[in-house]
């Protein structure tokens, strides 16, 4: 399984970042509004204006670029004043907008090797950078120029909502109630096409597009709208994904997904991808956008649920997007916005900046609603944030506990929250402070050693004795202080791979180990088996370096020892073939 943790997103509404191609401004019709008034039309950014900035995007710490949906959109504006410069009302799956190439024969991508995107993903390739693309598998288009859900393959018309004798479509009318799962699923989304994915020829069809565009370079998948369509789809669609491309990773929109959502859970655990975790992101914005009354504690109770999550250390973490208004049009407040950016850079999770938050860009028309989330990009200078997002871009891929560890809190009232984040002898340390007075907590039962450590952003330093430290929170800010281990399995010779458990059940006082027939794993010996760290309730893991075993089968099982007394896991344990390169293996305690 491909580990997508190091990595920072950045997400770009592709219309609104920058115009590297006027020529490819005006579409089929009056589609496109030169002076960046209209929200609803055209403003002229492309892939080549992603392509310029790579420098800048790269400058903030970004590793990977998430893209809105690059598909060749509808031509007819809706109701004769919208055009899909979003991305989500495609006709054609397998060939790129028209508003996006160099060249009018570009729109055919798949027919050639030297289109923008191409030329795009291979700038990326060369810098290390992971593409990610935003794809629609719910629905096509609205009903516009006289018809509604009017689908080609490559440029050849094979469906029609209106005209539908195949049946690749539904045709229930919209949701009327949106508390019913089987509405959301089976019926029309704000007036879009909704594809039925019972049509044994549209799954072929979508699931071939999308498997060119991996052959394309597309590394990643963000997948638009999952809570509109059942599990069984998702489970078939993302196990061929990874059969077609096994290192590709994806990450799904249950809207207003997370902890608090048992539904969105569900698909998290079972669909073959993860999401993106809006109750991480609602508890955020509440605390320091809201101030609301129980501030930081809501974060501290979103985060303890982790251990709903098979793999919490996946799930997308964000500030904005757009699809909800942006911090600064909820509360135009740039020092708490700070701390709400930085907070999720060094959370559990994999963290999504939103294009122009580093430049406080926002427009508060409407109290910052789509379409007013997404304004054009109009600064690409270099700002005080960005240089602290690049370090703490850094800091996660340096140190494993960043990427790996749960999130243990420490200190905790509405205003002020210390939290820690160990791994293998590595380390975070996380104090945020939203008043607006400077204070000073005392924490103990600190995971880090002896000695004076200093926060990264600045802050000054702190000396630990025995667990224990007094910690100064300035006023509206955020201190971090980092270990590094001096010496672990990470560091050791050999294939290194992440094992980790969930589900499992263990009392204070009991410490969890994996045993197996590898040498590397003890040999059976409990004595010598590997022991895991805690990560949430329900999650443990460490990194085993493999040496003899690599390439090898292997056969393991996890105990839980307390003392002397030893648990083992029930069943026949796990087989497993010991890679020769990095990996992850993700297990379930088996009962």
């Amino acid at each position: 399984m491909v580990d997508f943790r190091g990595e920072t997103i950045y997400f770009i509404v592709v219309d609104r970042f920058h115009d590297g191609d006027p020529s490819n401004s005006h579409g089929k019709e009056a589609d496109f509004d030169p002076t960046r008034r209209d929200y609803f039309k055209y403003w002229g950014g492309d892939l080549r204006g992603i392509l310029e900035k790579l420098d800048y995007i790269q400058s903030l710490g970004a590793t990977a670029i998430w893209i809105t949906p690059v598909f060749d959109q509808v031509d007819t504006l809706l109701e004769a004043t919208m055009a899909p410069y979003h991305g989500y009302w495609a006709k054609d799956f397998k060939r790129l907008d028209e508003h996006l190439v160099d060249h009018p024969d570009e729109v055919r991508v798949f027919a050639g090797h030297d289109t923008i995107f191409d030329k795009l993903v291979a700038a990326m390739h060369q810098r290390g950078m992971k593409l990610i693309l935003d794809i629609v598998c719910n629905h096509s288009n609205p009903h516009v120029g006289g018809h509604r859900g009017a689908l080609y393959d490559d440029g050849k018309l094979i469906a029609s909502h209106d005209h539908d004798s195949g049946g690749w479509y539904r045709h229930e009318g919209g949701v009327e109630d949106w508390n019913d799962l089987a509405q959301v699923q089976t019926r029309d989304l704000c007036g879009l096409a909704d594809f039925n994915e019972d049509s044994h020829a549209y799954r072929t069809y979508i699931k071939d597009a999308i498997r060119g565009w991996l052959d394309k370079g597309v590394d990643a998948l963000r997948v638009d709208t999952v809570k509109h369509m059942p599990l069984w789809f998702w489970q078939e669609f993302t196990g061929d994904m990874v059969v077609h491309k096994p290192d590709v990773w994806m990450f799904g929109e249950w809207f207003q997904g997370g902890c608090w959502d048992p539904s969105s859970i569900d698909f998290a655990n079972k669909s073959g991808m993860t999401i993106l975790d809006f109750g991480f992101r609602n508890a955020v914005v509440s605390a320091l956008a809201n101030r609301a009354e129980r501030g930081f504690r809501e974060v501290a109770e979103t985060v303890e649920k982790d251990a709903l999550f098979s793999d919490a250390s996946e799930l997308v973490t964000f500030i904005d997007n757009h699809d909800l208004p942006r911090f600064l049009s909820i509360s135009n407040d740039p020092e708490r916005f700070r701390i709400a950016q930085l907070l999720t850079l060094v959370s559990r999770g994999i963290p999504c900046l939103y294009y122009g938050d580093e430049q406080g860009l926002h427009d508060d028309r409407n109290g910052g609603n789509d379409p007013y989330n997404r304004p054009m990009m109009t600064s690409f200078e270099r700002t005080p944030i960005m240089i602290e997002m690049a370090e703490l871009s850094a800091l996660r891929r340096r140190n494993p506990a960043a990427r790996k560890a749960g999130m243990r809190t420490k200190f905790l009232d509405a205003d002020r929250w210390v939290f820690t984040r160990p791994y293998q002898g590595n380390a975070l340390l996380v104090g945020v402070n939203r008043s607006d007075a400077p204070s000073v907590v005392t924490v103990e039962g600190l995971e880090l050693r002896d000695g004076e450590h200093e926060d990264l952003l600045g802050g000054g330093v702190i000396s630990v004795a025995g667990g224990r430290a007094e910690i100064r929170l300035p006023a509206r800010g955020i201190v971090i202080f980092e270990q590094q281990a001096l010496e672990n399995g990470t560091k050791a010779s050999g294939v290194h791979v992440d094992v980790s458990v969930h589900g499992v059940s263990a009392a204070w006082g009991e410490e969890l180990y994996v045993c197996g027939d590898a040498p590397e794993l003890g040999g059976w010996d409990p004595e010598r088996a590997v022991r895991l760290d805690y990560i949430n309730a329900a999650t443990w893991a460490t990194t085993v370096a493999f040496t003899e075993s690599a390439g090898r089968d292997i056969h393991y099982k996890f105990i839980v020892k307390r003392g002397s007394t030893i648990r083992r896991e029930p069943g026949l344990g796990h087989r497993r073939r010991v890679p020769t390169s990095a990996a992850r293996w993700m297990d379930d305690w088996r009962l």
